[in-house]
């Protein structure tokens, strides 16, 4: 078992399958914690028989990692209490008090022009480490800045930080999305690539001009040859979202699940409910096919696939209905009314982003453990989310009642 972990984590650690034979003394851990002796006598003798050098310092550079990556292990396993998170749970508590509550969020949306939203923004210590001063039109520099802040404490702060790059694998998607329709578009819109992915966009550009798909996670090669395969015969670029956007949340569960974090599988889970949720009201709103559907539904949530299938054809009050028997059913209730008052989803969105506001506020109460930091993570994606409704609003003149109706709920 622990062999098996700690091995996953090196071949992603290296990027490559380099560690069976180390791994093979790993079986158990009274034998892995006994080994250093003999891997690093081993190259020793290797290089008494005139082995090339070069294997000798690529062995060396293995076994350092490989006890890197062991030691870690072992912390984790003596501490499954989530005391590790003791310190990285207490930064987070220090740090909520400083995001934005309801009251500043109402000063906000009744400031008077857009710079006044931007300096109430410098003085919740949105601002570039450059030092740099931004116009109201700049204000997503900010955004972005805040956004990496936030990866960057945990990174620090985190005792396993390499799980945070679950919530950065749907910017791998995003932007293989935009490469793609580029290709095969024949258009550039570097403009709409995000930096903050688990490979980088240089990286991105590469593989998928030179076709190196092997450089990639398995579960998004496997996407992509997907995608050119039946972009090629069906010349659709839909496809592509449709494609890429059930690879992302399967990499993300199976990441989820790597980890053994309950409280994360279960957050996937509501994810991919969510978007169902939307999916299947959006196609209905559009009269699309039963296949249609099969197509964008995303596998892997509670509420399994076929109710959407079976219940297409129900009327409102029947789906309505059915979705009471599922966590999810008075924000679908809400939406679908607003739906059938207004022709918009609008609303149902901002009630599926409050949902999971809901549900991480349970981190609240968690001292110990993972759940804090990621409840932290997504309350301030939420609070961009929220500044950046603000800004779109005082920049177009938008009345303050119709600003204030499209805000997300707040974490604090």
């Amino acid at each position: 078992m622990v062999a098996r972990r700690v091995t996953a984590k090196l071949n992603r650690h290296l990027g490559k399958n380099t560690t069976d034979g180390i791994f093979s003394i790993t079986r158990n851990m009274d034998v892995a914690l006994m080994r250093p002796k003999w891997i690093f006598d081993k190259p020793m003798s290797l290089c008494s028989k005139n082995i090339d050098l070069g294997i000798y310092e690529q062995y060396y550079s293995l076994c350092s990692a490989f006890f890197i990556v062991l030691k870690k292990e072992v912390s984790y396993l003596t501490k499954k209490d989530g005391s590790q998170y003791a310190y990285s749970v207490a930064r987070i508590r220090v740090m909520e008090t400083k995001m934005l509550d309801k009251s500043k969020i109402d000063r906000m949306v009744e400031a008077k022009s857009p710079e006044e939203v931007l300096k109430m923004l410098v003085e919740a210590n949105y601002g570039l480490s450059s030092g740099e001063t931004v116009s109201p039109y700049e204000y997503e520099k900010l955004l972005t800045e805040e956004n990496t802040k936030v990866y960057k404490l945990l990174k620090e702060i985190a005792p396993e930080p390499e799980v945070f790059q679950i919530f950065l694998i749907k910017n791998d998607y995003h932007n293989v999305k935009v490469l793609l329709k580029a290709e095969f578009l024949e258009k550039a819109f570097d403009e709409l690539l995000i930096d903050s992915g688990t490979v980088p966009v240089s990286k991105l550009k590469m593989v998928l001009k030179e076709r190196k798909l092997e450089e990639l996670h398995i579960t998004l090669r496997q996407a992509i040859e997907e995608c050119i395969d039946t972009f090629n015969r069906t010349r659709d670029p839909q496809i592509i979202d449709l494609i890429l956007d059930k690879a992302s949340y399967v990499q993300m569960k199976e990441r989820a699940e790597e980890v053994k974090s309950e409280f994360l599988v279960d957050l996937i889970k509501v994810f991919i409910d969510l978007n169902n949720i939307k999916a299947f009201l959006r196609v209905r709103a559009l009269h699309k096919s039963f296949d249609f559907l099969r197509k964008v539904l995303l596998p892997g949530g509670s509420i399994q696939e076929n109710l959407f299938i079976n219940i297409m054809d129900y009327s409102n009050e029947d789906i309505i209905h059915e979705f009471h028997h599922t966590p999810y059913g008075a924000i679908c209730e809400e939406g679908i009314n607003n739906y059938q008052n207004t022709g918009s989803l609008t609303r149902l969105e901002k009630l599926c982003d409050d949902y999971i506001i809901h549900y991480i506020k349970k981190a609240k109460y968690v001292s110990l453990g993972i759940e804090p930091l990621v409840a932290y993570l997504l309350a301030k994606e939420n609070e961009i989310k929220i500044v950046r409704v603000i800004m779109v609003g005082k920049m177009n003149g938008i009345p303050n009642e119709i600003i204030r109706e499209r805000l997300r709920e707040v974490y604090v």
